[in-house]
């Protein structure tokens, strides 16, 4: 009977050791991070909203572009092409 009690008395801090006694973690592990990142959102339903990009044709936009710089004061430069110069050999 002694000896039985000596082996359950040396046997029960390794049994103890095998019981399932950490905190469940994995269950939750990253739950604070994706709390964080939603509450960053302001409109969750934004993406199901896109109607695409907003188009503007070239005249609207060279229009703006020249009036926003005149407002300014800024001198807009036309662009114009450089001539093409071919180099030539004094060959015959």
């Amino acid at each position: 009977m002694k000896f039985t009690f000596l082996i359950v008395a040396a046997l029960a801090p390794w049994l103890a050791g095998c019981a399932n006694t950490a905190p469940e973690w994995e269950g939750s592990f990253g739950d604070s991070a994706r709390q964080l990142r939603a509450a960053q959102v302001i409109d969750p339903a934004a993406a199901s909203r896109n109607t695409g990009p907003l188009m503007v044709d070239g005249k609207a936009a060279a229009g703006a572009q020249k009036a926003y710089s005149d407002s300014y004061g800024y001198a807009v430069k036309e662009a114009s092409q450089q001539p093409l110069t071919l180099p030539t050999t004094g060959g015959k």
